[in-house]
């Protein structure tokens, strides 16, 4: 039977995904290692007896390769079965740079989100996001629908699981769905297992050690604080797509136009009662897209949370996207546009007042200048970091929203 063209095009980014995990190995001692062994070995005799420890530090680099490696095959014995990936991975499609560049700094995401190294990095928003929650939800939590897009590797989703909420984790990163289900799913004890996410970046180090650390994971005993509660599931797919309104919003590479897709966000209306953000918002190439989203997919009286800063990520993207109109009951096209995809970076303040003004929103609270860091070495000397906004906005009930 022949495969729908939609599902073609998932499998293909399937097989990328799998595929960049396969060659992670391979990709790094030919980016990384293989030209610092060649500089090393373009030395001179003096300059190389300057410093003897180096093809050892080296080494140790190639040592700290492998073991990432080795996780990545646990990942792939796991998941090929569950994401029926043919077992032959010579079959796969071929990833491109971007695909392997994702495989590596998912390392860092791990460490962000599953390490005890990064908890300061994730309560600067938790403890936040639970003062707010304590006050407003004292009791029958699970009753309480939560939204948390982009979850990538599922840990606040986790965390707001585990304060008692039904928990909906939404992503469309198959980088991030494959290792968050794999960390999840497989029963991993706590600090069971070791990767070095740092091996990759050889700048802003104090020492050698810093570079070569081992970081463990989970730092939680997942299965015992989930388990058969049924609290947490997970959605794959875009933000706007499966949770949009049918209006408002264009056609585009993230906002599709199947009566199946159209049937999906209008069962998806008015259905949370909150919509987690964690460093998410700037992740839109239209931020108003995600406005709209949240505001459809919110409960009268709801409230949206944000936490992150405005680090847009296609701000100095070349690339661009046909985006149209389309007749939402009848899917016809219409005003198909060449666009780019950078090009609408508002501001925090810019936001809030579109928010509070255009939509039907009324700000609760707000915050802005919480310096919080995102998966780096905490003995970075660098001084890397982030400039965070925090806040809470409710769905205003006498506000007017006629989004379908």
């Amino acid at each position: 039977m022949d495969l729908p063209e939609e599902a073609i095009s998932d499998q293909v980014l399937l097989e990328r995904t799998a595929n960049s995990f396969y060659h992670y190995k391979d990709f790094c001692l030919q980016e990384i290692w293989k030209p610092r062994i060649l500089k090393w070995k373009s030395l001179s005799t003096y300059q190389k007896q300057l410093i003897p420890w180096y093809e050892d530090y080296l080494n140790n680099i190639r040592d700290c390769i492998e073991s990432n490696s080795i996780f990545y095959m646990n990942l792939l014995e796991k998941c090929v079965g569950i994401w029926g990936l043919g077992s032959d991975p010579n079959k796969w499609a071929t990833p491109n740079n971007v695909d392997m560049g994702k495989t590596v700094s998912i390392l860092n995401q791990i460490a962000r989100e599953w390490s005890a190294d990064c908890s300061e990095e994730r309560d600067r928003f938790l403890a936040l996001l639970k003062d707010f929650l304590d006050s407003k939800f004292p009791h029958d939590r699970r009753d309480v629908k939560v939204l948390v897009p982009g979850a990538g590797l599922a840990r606040l989703a986790v965390d707001i699981a585990r304060m008692g909420f039904s928990t909906e984790a939404n992503e469309v990163s198959y980088h991030m769905i494959m290792v968050g289900q794999f960390i999840m799913d497989s029963g991993l004890q706590k600090d069971q297992v070791g990767i070095y996410p740092f091996v990759h970046s050889f700048s802003h180090h104090l020492n050698r050690r810093e570079q070569l650390r081992r970081v463990n994971i989970p730092d939680i005993n997942i299965s015992e604080e989930l388990g058969g509660k049924g609290l947490l599931s997970m959605v794959t797919g875009s933000f706007p797509d499966l949770y949009g309104p049918n209006t408002n919003i264009k056609q585009s590479d993230s906002y599709s136009n199947s009566a199946y897709i159209r049937e999906i966000r209008a069962r998806n209306r008015s259905t949370k009662d909150l919509v987690v953000t964690n460093f998410f918002i700037d992740t839109a190439s239209n931020v108003l897209d995600y406005l709209e989203t949240i505001s459809h997919v919110l409960k009268d009286g709801g409230y949206w949370i944000n936490f992150g800063p405005f680090m847009y990520h296609f701000e100095q993207d070349p690339q661009t996207e046909i985006t149209a109109d389309f007749n939402p009951y009848t899917g016809e096209v219409s005003n198909m546009f060449v666009t780019p995809l950078k090009g609408l970076e508002l501001s925090h303040e810019d936001i809030l007042s579109v928010a509070s003004t255009k939509f039907p929103f009324k700000i609760i609270h707000e915050q802005s200048h919480i310096s919080s860091g995102y998966g780096t070495n905490k003995m970075d000397i660098s001084m890397q970091g982030y400039q965070c906004s925090f806040w809470i906005l409710q769905k205003s009930c006498d506000k007017v929203n006629n989004n379908i």
